[in-house]
């Protein structure tokens, strides 16, 4: 797995250095690969964005104002907590402090992909599914068994948070679509009209009326946290402050 590169400068020391994620092994060990000569050579950086367990993969990352390197990555999120995990660098991506959990982002079962960027202010936003508690036979099942560290949720809910203090907390939130939603890509960038927007194209796989009776079966069963495969993709333009803002916006599709 590969993340996006948004044109990083590296980092203290290292001008130039781009620095790219993907899957370790089937440990769900992170890490890094680092270019030092734009991208005609690579080689390994970071081995790991902390314990296995954790199962870090699909990572982003996002220059902060000081120069430091911040990873946001999906979690393995069976059996561990489901929540985003975190780590920093302070030396262009070379090492990378202990992974954290990020109270306020959600994984759902399984984990799934999301996407970072630097927009307003050096703000940063973060576009994921905020999965919410169903009634499907496997999680009331859990619930009556009192299971407290698995949440049978699935990929539902594209929501778009912000961070003001460069990813502490992530206070701010808008919703984007309450459907079945998965994989998400980000920009920010300005709009003719000069105002700041972030651009975010996700993946969607509402029902559709000619669902075969395994789909919803399975769906009866499973709920939500049955990856399906998104029946279209959405483009949305979105103003930065009303993210900021944190205004209750549910914008129609």
């Amino acid at each position: 797995y590969h993340s996006y590169i948004r044109g990083l400068s590296g980092g203290n020391g290292s001008p130039g250095q781009l620095p790219i994620s993907q899957l370790y092994n089937n440990f769900g060990l992170g890490h890094a690969l680092l270019s030092d000569d734009g991208g005609d050579t690579w080689r390994l950086g970071f081995r790991g964005l902390g314990p296995i367990g954790e199962g870090a993969n699909e990572q982003q990352f996002v220059e902060l104002r000081n120069g430091s390197l911040l990873a946001n990555s999906r979690s393995l999120s069976t059996g561990s907590r489901q929540l985003r995990i975190q780590a920093l660098s302070e030396d262009g991506g070379e090492s990378f402090g202990p992974s954290q959990y990020v109270e306020g982002l959600p994984e759902p079962f399984n984990g799934c992909e999301g996407s970072i960027v630097t927009g307003q202010a050096g703000y940063l936003f973060f576009s994921h599914p905020d999965p919410k508690l169903g009634n499907a036979l496997l999680e009331r099942l859990t619930r009556s068994m009192h299971v407290t560290n698995v949440n049978f949720t699935g990929r539902d809910g594209m929501t778009v948070w912000a961070s003001v203090d460069e990813g502490s907390s992530y206070p701010h939130k808008m919703l984007m679509d309450e459907g079945l939603t998965g994989y998400s890509s980000m920009q920010a960038y300005t709009n003719p009209q000069r105002s700041p927007v972030l651009g975010l194209l996700y993946e969607q796989a509402d029902p559709t009326p000619d669902e075969d009776v395994l789909t919803i079966l399975s769906k009866y069963v499973m709920g939500n946290s049955v990856v399906v495969t998104p029946t279209r993709f959405v483009f949305r333009e979105i103003p930065t402050d009303a993210v900021l803002s944190s205004q209750p916006l549910l914008l129609n599709v």
